[in-house]
């Protein structure tokens, strides 16, 4: 009994001392790759890729032919890629400092989110408004002589020919047009080397992060200039362009139009005429820069080609070309309000903009002259007056950047002209559609600026919880579902509600029905969620 109770303890002990040996090591195993990925931050370039296309070199080459080192190699596969690959690994610490920087990039969304969804709303509402008023003021009169009576209204000119009256001269070239040309525009582009990038990202034990991005270069034209200098590729490199030679779009318009025989055409209103054609056929065999210093000879009916060296006829890098468009004489209409012009027998016009009328109207003078008085107001003085003043000015900066930025572009008025001739509903149709286009474009700009910052405000947490050992990854996956709905959410309740605030000021109507509709849906989302 005695030799059966050593045995059993020595039993018991070896049973003992194999337990603690495997815990220890399960410990290892788990705990030692996360301090490593925490801790010690990954090299940045890994060369496996480029140790890859060594070993493809040594293969392909016969022995006699092979680099005699190593560094050989390499450089040979740096100078001469088809694709450049690198890897970087980010640890658990460095994407938690990445996380907290999302964290502020969040708040700073959804500040000017809000200003955004306010300044498009309430810029529909009074467009809605706008165009109301317009249908049953708007006056269809014809451009053979400007009607004095007519002055400080709302104007309808349909089919009367826009011609110009001036020489049109391009900034940049020595092309110039006496007649026929209201508008000239030149697109210089240069041959030059794109580089292109592409990323993937996988997912390290402990938290960490491994980006592969792959760069890829093609050859082609382009009217923004690449400089190579920080391309991966250093063979790549070699990027150039004609000395004084600014590439892009130059455009330049006529100072005198003539519309019919009673008006002179504004400024912004010559910038919407936009039936451009191609003035290849209205110039000579080679145009030069101004002072001579480049000379661009004719290659087809469209481009002009300087030629940075003596080759054939394929495209070399560095060569450059021009084109040339102008918008020639042609039939407009005009939607505006009619002024008083600068000289004694054409008549121009004026944006036709919002007033305060009160619940009974305005007589037809005073009218008149608020009509005009608001139309005189320049773009920042609207921007003033939609701005917050005083102590609210500190609280509301984002709503006044937004609308110091926006307003010059997207001021709510009438102030419109159509190529070709049109009446007056198809105006107002074309009007409609292009409000429609551009709410919606902001609304959904609005929805994701504030959607991407209310769920920039949990990546700190997701960060956190990536850092578990094999179930991090999923439940970072899981967390994240159930964040994306309930910003999703959010989202909608705000937007909504900043719809109907819009409303309210300039279409109490439309506000309540959009409220009723409003509520429905939230209603009915979170029905569903419940019970799902």
């Amino acid at each position: 009994s005695r030799a059966r109770l050593l045995d059993a303890f020595r039993f018991f002990r070896y049973c003992h001392s194999l337990l603690v040996t495997m815990h220890s090591r399960l410990l290892v195993l788990l705990v030692l790759p996360v301090l490593a990925t925490a801790l010690i931050p990954a090299p940045r370039l890994q060369n496996k890729h480029r140790f890859a296309s060594i070993l493809a070199i040594h293969q392909n080459e016969s022995a006699g032919e092979r680099a005699r080192s190593t560094d050989d190699v390499v450089a040979r596969v740096e100078q001469a890629p088809s694709a450049v690959r690198t890897s970087t690994s980010t640890s658990w610490f460095q994407r938690l400092q990445d996380s907290l920087t999302t964290f502020v990039i969040g708040l700073v969304l959804i500040v000017f989110s809000i200003p955004v969804l306010w300044f498009n709303e309430s810029r529909v509402a009074q467009m809605e408004s706008l165009i109301s008023i317009g249908r049953s003021q708007a006056r269809s009169v014809g451009g053979k002589a400007a009607v004095t009576e007519n002055r400080n209204w709302l104007v309808h000119v349909d089919g009367e020919t826009a011609k110009s009256a001036a020489t049109v001269s391009d900034p940049q070239f020595d092309v110039s047009f006496d007649k026929n040309c209201i508008r000239l525009s030149s697109t210089v582009e240069v041959y030059q080397i794109i580089e292109h990038s592409k990323s993937e990202e996988r997912e390290k034990l402990g938290g960490g992060k491994e980006t592969t991005t792959t760069y890829t270069y093609t050859e082609e034209w382009s009217s923004s200039y690449r400089d190579s200098g920080s391309y991966q590729d250093v063979s790549k490199r070699i990027n150039r362009k004609p000395q004084g030679l600014d590439v892009g779009v130059q455009g330049q318009d006529s100072s005198r139009v003539e519309f019919g025989e009673g008006f002179l055409l504004s400024e912004e209103l010559i910038g919407q005429c936009t039936n451009w054609r191609s003035a290849g056929e209205r110039l000579p065999e080679a145009v030069n820069t101004k002072g001579s210093r480049l000379e661009f000879k004719r290659a087809d009916q469209q481009y002009f080609h300087c030629r940075s060296s003596q080759h054939d006829g394929h495209s070399q890098i560095g060569d450059a070309r021009v084109s040339f468009r102008y918008v020639p004489d042609h039939e407009a209409t005009v939607l505006a309000l009619q002024a008083d012009g600068s000289e004694e027998l054409r008549d121009t016009f004026m944006p036709y903009r919002l007033i305060r009328r009160g619940w009974f109207g305005l007589d037809e003078d005073v009218e008149k002259k608020a009509l005009l008085k608001q139309a005189k107001k320049s773009y920042g003085d609207l921007a003033r007056d939609a701005s917050c003043t005083g102590c609210l000015a500190c609280l509301c900066c984002a709503c006044n950047m937004v609308v110091m930025c926006c307003q010059s572009r997207l001021a709510p008025e009438l102030y419109h002209l159509f190529d070709g001739s049109l009446d007056l509903d198809e105006c107002f149709a074309i009007i409609a559609s292009r409000l429609a286009m551009t709410k919606w474009c902001f609304r959904v700009a609005g929805w994701m600026m504030m959607f991407i910052g209310l769920y920039s405000l949990f990546a700190p947490f997701l960060t956190l919880i990536k850092v578990i050992p094999f179930l991090g990854p999923l439940a970072a996956s899981l967390g994240g579902a159930l964040i994306y709905f309930l910003c999703f959410l959010c989202t909608a309740i705000i937007a909504s509600a900043i719809v109907i605030v819009a409303y309210l000021f300039y279409r109490p109507l439309m506000a309540l029905v959009y409220g009723v509709l409003s509520a429905a849906a939230v209603t009915g989302v979170c029905m569903l969620a419940s019970k799902a």
